[in-house]
């Protein structure tokens, strides 16, 4: 790298990982989240094709992470191909467009997020707020025909106007709560299906390995 280049990408990365104020320090001099920023600052320096990182925002605070997150997500969009490996599933959810899921030494699946999510989420949570609190007769009739219709259902709490459970056919169980409360005559003031995360699926995936899903398997790019 030239050195005015370098010069420049050094500036860079001194603002994005706010080091401006440790530049004329030796890397041993600084606290330890002072070093885990100039650390993954170093490997961000140059120009390349390929960047595996390990973790790279561990120890880091919220709003550092978030602009190293929008960084590499800028460098991936010109070209730059990144292999990330974290615990941090969100953080896998915003930045990659492709996820392995290891377990125990074994890649479990691979695929987009969204297939991951979509195959592997489990039961979702409905949250269904009346206009007022069913009577002990319509919330019977209403759980009875929840039970009837719902995959894995789940009643998580029930205080008589609102009704929270999980299913893993979750919207289909929200149309028939319509239909149900329009033929009664009760009003819905709210319906919510809360929308399945990267952590749904993959504790679901690594307690359950064995259960049927959606299969996903590596393709050739």
């Amino acid at each position: 790298m030239g050195r005015e280049t370098a010069k420049a990408r050094a500036e860079e990365m001194l603002e994005l990982f706010e080091l401006g104020h440790n530049r004329k320090q030796k890397p041993w001099a600084l606290s330890g989240g002072e070093r885990r920023r100039f650390q993954v600052a170093r490997e961000l320096m140059h120009e390349m094709e390929l960047l595996f990182l390990d973790e790279p925002t561990v120890g880091l605070d919220a709003l550092t992470r978030s602009r190293i997150l929008d960084y590499l997500a800028g460098r991936a969009r010109r070209g730059l191909t990144i292999v990330f490996t974290t615990h941090i599933l969100h953080e896998a959810d915003r930045l990659c467009q492709r996820i392995g899921v290891m377990h125990e030494g074994h890649l479990l699946t691979v695929g987009s997020p969204a297939e991951i999510k979509r195959a592997y989420s489990g039961a979702r949570t409905v949250e269904a707020e009346f206009g007022r609190p069913l009577s002990p007769e319509e919330n019977q009739e209403l759980r009875t025909l929840l039970a009837q219709g719902g995959e894995g259902l789940e009643v998580v709490e029930d205080r008589g106007a609102l009704l929270i459970f999980r299913a893993r056919n979750a919207e289909n169980l929200v149309a028939g709560v319509v239909r149900w409360a329009g033929v009664r005559g009760i009003a819905i003031e709210r319906v919510g299906v809360s929308e399945s995360t990267l952590e749904d699926a993959f504790v679901h995936l690594v307690s359950a390995p064995t259960q049927p899903g959606v299969p996903l398997t590596l393709e050739e790019p």
